[in-house]
């Protein structure tokens, strides 16, 4: 009786959140009639299960940790996959991450060597799934091994790779330039992310941000940041008028490098949580830093201006080709990029850094 009294006192005050513990106790329910009807429920949606497995409304996006990269490159198929849902009319985007044990074994030496081999598995759970939280359009997200990745799959209609399966584990293709793929703001931000970085970065101070996204990693280290040259571009900006925020590489060697920032303010909370990285570069007047996957979180945002600065230039030749195999030129962005995102080829040497920004100093997007 006196849950009664309490829930008609709650109807009084505040019927959302009576309606809201409804729900929840059909959810999981504690009181033995709704625990009943919650077993009838159950049996009737499991037997409509067996009738009924298809996902007519959702494309499914299997990203198998052996044959794709677990990278920032993550980010580039799962736009390219969103427009796909979007041009074949579905509703949500599913992923699906096979996790496989043996996927260290399939790539390079070097890569592993400077990487680690437990640091797969470390980022599908700290970067990819991050990565997805980014898309409203995402639904469910899997984490499985291979023998439930092809049971899950198999319940889908719509799924990409198009016929993966234990035969086929196909390899997603992401091609940068392909026909119709173009800009949109596919981007989405969650309330507290953006609160934490409203406090963090207060709109009571008017100057305007510039962050500095730093790579100094251990893998093909000619793509790395040069650190001094951004630091005494840094020291040229007048601090009434730019708060100038830089952001570590992700990595530990990136962490050791945070003592040669220490007159600057280091925003190292974006190196862990994607949310608030993204948050900050939608924040922020300008993001800049040499061509690397971070970066491109702020190259899908239009109302910030990106610069990058493309190295490959001093690349290897065969990582070199693979960077250009997907559709896109040296020095030229990506279609499906902002048009408030620069690519400019050559090295990030101070003066040549100076000279670019000033071109933006008095541009309004």
């Amino acid at each position: 009786m006196h849950k009664i009294i309490a829930a008609l006192n709650l109807f009084k005050t505040n019927p959302n959140l009576l309606f809201a513990k409804i729900k929840i106790e059909f959810l999981a329910p504690t009181i033995w009639g709704i625990k009943k009807l919650r077993s009838l429920y159950s049996l009737i949606l499991n037997n409509k299960a067996r009738v009924d497995r298809a996902n007519n409304d959702r494309l499914l996006f299997v990203y198998d940790s052996l044959v794709n990269p677990i990278t920032f490159d993550f980010l580039h198929y799962l736009y390219c996959v969103n427009w796909m849902r979007k041009s074949r009319g579905l509703l949500y985007l599913d992923i699906l991450i096979v996790n496989r044990p043996e996927s260290s074994s399939n790539r390079e030496v070097s890569y592993i060597s400077a990487i680690g081999a437990d640091n797969i598995f470390w980022r599908l759970t700290n970067l990819i799934v991050p990565l997805t939280r980014l898309f409203a359009s995402v639904g469910r997200v899997f984490i499985v091994d291979a023998s439930e990745a092809f049971r899950l799959a198999g319940r889908y209609d719509h799924m990409y790779p198009e016929g993966y399966s234990y035969a086929n584990p196909k390899n997603a293709v992401c091609r940068l330039d392909q026909p119709g793929l173009i800009y949109q703001s596919d981007l989405t931000f969650s309330k507290t992310a953006m609160e934490i970085i409203g406090s963090y970065f207060n709109s009571s101070d008017a100057r305007k941000i510039v962050t500095i996204t730093l790579r100094s990693y251990d893998y093909i280290s000619c793509r790395n940041s040069d650190i001094p040259s951004w630091i005494e571009f840094a020291k040229e900006l007048d601090p009434l008028k730019f708060r100038v925020v830089f952001i570590p590489d992700a990595s530990s060697n990136g962490i050791l490098k945070i003592q040669q920032l220490e007159s600057f303010e280091v925003f190292d909370s974006a190196c862990w949580n994607i949310e608030l990285r993204a948050a900050l570069y939608h924040r922020a007047w300008m993001n800049m830093g040499v061509a690397s996957g971070p970066l491109a979180i702020s190259g899908l945002l239009n109302n910030v201006w990106t610069v990058m600065i493309d190295r490959s230039l001093d690349y290897p030749e065969d990582f070199y080709k693979t960077c250009y195999s997907t559709g896109v030129l040296p020095g030229k962005v990506p279609n499906f990029y902002s048009n408030t995102c620069q690519f400019y080829l050559g090295r990030d040497d101070a003066s040549t850094l100076l000279k670019i920004f000033n071109e933006y100093v008095d541009k309004k997007i």
